[in-house]
């Protein structure tokens, strides 16, 4: 989703009439955002952080969460109350690498963290890195708590739906399933799949033994496919024609709004990787970071943050599915099994490599 216009910078959570406008993700039309949209407004307190949050004028997001979706809420986020997101997007990895170095020499920039590394979180919330969210939005009845809050401090924004997807012009007659991938024809370099770089995308290696069949990840390392690193490389792979097939692709909705020669299907369940986020206790903006992350689970938020992913509020028209609806593991993948893993691929896939 990508901000096109905007009809007025709203003053403060307080106004209840005006709106914005955004336009759905690829699509172009625009849609009216009252500040309802914003969420509950909050007590006196609350309003005290806004005023002290505009102070701080700016806040920086780490994140993994797909390109456009980050820009449109940055874009909202900025719209709403005169405060610029710096936007952080990389893996969850790398992320990490600059996350430590910030700790190492204590020049923290992060404000708010956005992963998908549940052990890598799990962790640092142990280490108390986080301080509890204090937004009203978070105690709004249409925000499981109980499902997407975990200690009043971590809390979902959106989950990443990651699944198959092919080029039409290449396969026109499409795929039904994961299983469709060991076509012989598909073989020889014409698949896209995603490295292990991270617990999340273990988990989905994981999901394609459990949910397809024990030896699927051996069968498809045989069909020698292509390596990337992240999802929406794949997306531009399958785009240009470069590979027939992905096995872990984005919903390819605006892709194919654009007229791009993809398409995608929708196992059932379908896998995701729920986006695990916190304000750092270190934030160099505190205030804006604890409006932004409140922010984030509203329905202007989520209206961008969860755009072709899956959301934590209802009715989220941009939205994939409901982040509660996505496969979960039944066990929770640690670093050591991480690593084990990466070694275990290479061994399968080391020939596409």
């Amino acid at each position: 989703m990508r901000v096109t216009t905007i009809r007025r910078v709203l003053a403060g959570i307080g106004v209840a009439a005006v709106t914005f406008a955004t336009a759905a993700c690829g699509s172009g039309e625009t849609v009216e955002v009252t500040a309802e949209d914003l969420g509950p407004t909050g007590d006196s307190s609350w309003q005290e952080v806004i005023d002290k949050a505009k102070q701080e004028g700016s806040v920086t997001y780490y994140s993994g969460q797909a390109t456009d979706n980050l820009q449109a809420a940055a874009a909202a986020f900025q719209s709403a109350y005169g405060i610029k997101v710096d936007v952080v997007r990389d893996n969850d990895a790398n992320l990490q690498t600059k996350l430590a170095a910030e700790e190492s020499t204590g020049n923290q920039v992060a404000d708010v963290v956005a992963s998908a590394a549940k052990p890598w979180v799990n962790e640092r919330l142990a280490q108390n890195y986080y301080v509890p969210v204090t937004g009203p939005a978070f105690s709004a009845p249409e925000f499981d708590a109980g499902k997407f809050l975990q200690d009043d401090t971590i809390f979902t924004s959106s989950a990443a739906v990651l699944t198959y997807g092919w080029n039409t012009d290449r396969v026109p007659d499409g795929l039904t399933g994961y299983a469709d991938l060991l076509d012989p024809e598909l073989a020889g370099g014409k698949i896209g799949v995603i490295l292990p770089i991270s617990a999340a995308i273990v988990d989905f290696y994981d999901y394609l033994n459990e949910t397809v069949s024990p030896d699927f990840v051996e069968k498809l390392a045989a069909q020698q496919p292509r390596t990337y690193t992240g999802a929406q490389a794949i997306a531009q792979a399958l785009t240009s024609g470069e590979i027939a097939a992905a096995a872990y692709t984005l919903p390819l909705t605006a892709e194919k709004e654009k007229g791009a020669p993809v398409d995608f299907g929708l196992a059932s369940p379908v896998f995701g990787a729920p986006f695990l986020t916190g304000v750092v206790a270190k934030a160099p903006h505190p205030n804006a970071a604890q409006l932004f992350s409140n922010f984030l689970v509203t329905k202007a938020g989520q209206s961008a943050i969860a755009s072709r992913a899956g959301a934590v509020l209802p009715g989220i028209e941009t939205a994939t599915t409901s982040a509660d609806e996505i496969w979960t593991s039944s066990h929770t993948v640690t670093a050591d099994d991480t690593v084990a893993f990466r070694a275990e691929f290479e061994r399968m896939f080391g020939a596409s490599q």
